[in-house]
């Protein structure tokens, strides 16, 4: 399984993953979910920034107070001191597509064949999560600094911050029919640029290479970064900022009674 030919994500010419990877940021204050909080979509109790903070904050409370001295205290830092002290969000949303002649293999083998086993569609979905959990929660440790505060959204954070900073009463089915938790990673991803929505909401990521479409889908991760740099609106650096048009865009866009040529055309690369 791990000869080169075995490798289940896609490569490059190179032999190289060909990761995808958008960045935006957004003010502590800004609402991911707004307008989005029902169970078709991210669910009724999404998590937000304030969630991941708190979780973040209480994962790494001390006993030790300012002074250097031990207190029975031990309280974390609210999400205010978080908003007085940090200036924004970074997102990284990145995808690890799958291999495209593991999929194409398994689609003839059910065309041509009529029979055959899941194991190969199954193996490389498995492999591809435990690469990309691993990969992501490596990046968020380096990325840790005094100035910043870095949080790596693998499945098991996920699962930790739903069941630690979200009450039991807002989780499961009283929140939506949401896979891992109160987290939409692909709603992260679609909402900063990473790729857009298909059927069955399936994020897939068009580009055009040498005059040829390539479609990439695969498996969505992300890091939170609340740092103190300047909230960076106008596209520099390649940092998105989503601005109300570009939510309006995407709701139109994914709204697929929509049928417009205006939004249409943006449906294919």
């Amino acid at each position: 399984q791990w000869k080169r030919e075995g490798i289940k994500y896609a490569v490059d010419e190179k032999g190289e993953p060909c990761l995808k990877l958008t960045m935006g940021n957004v003010a502590l204050d800004y609402d991911l979910w707004e307008g989005l909080r029902n169970p078709a979509l991210v669910g009724l109790y999404p998590v937000g920034l304030r969630e991941i903070w708190e979780f973040f904050a209480n994962r790494r409370k001390t006993a030790i107070d300012e002074s250097g001295r031990q207190t029975i205290f031990q309280i974390p830092r609210s999400y205010d001191f978080a908003c007085k002290n940090y200036t924004r969000a970074l997102i990284i949303s990145v995808m690890l597509p799958f291999s495209l002649k593991t999929i194409e293999s398994y689609t003839e083998l059910f065309l041509k064949e009529k029979e055959g086993s899941f194991h190969i569609f199954a193996r490389m979905y498995e492999d591809v999560d435990l690469i990309i959990d691993k990969a992501t929660m490596r990046i968020a440790a380096n990325l840790v600094a005094d100035d910043r505060v870095a949080v790596g959204m693998d499945n098991d954070t996920v699962k930790a911050i739903s069941k630690e900073a979200i009450p039991s009463t807002r989780r499961g089915t009283s929140h939506g029919p949401c896979k891992g938790g109160n987290y939409s990673q692909k709603s992260i991803a679609v909402l900063m640029g990473l790729g857009q929505f298909g059927v069955s909401r399936i994020v897939f990521r068009d580009e055009i290479n040498n005059g040829k479409v390539e479609r990439f889908s695969g498996l969505l991760r992300s890091i939170v970064i609340f740092d103190k740099k300047k909230l960076v609106k106008d596209g520099s650096d390649g940092v998105i900022y989503p601005t109300e048009t570009w939510r309006q865009f995407l709701f139109d866009l994914f709204d697929f009674t929509n049928i417009t040529p205006n939004i249409n055309k943006y449906r294919f690369c």
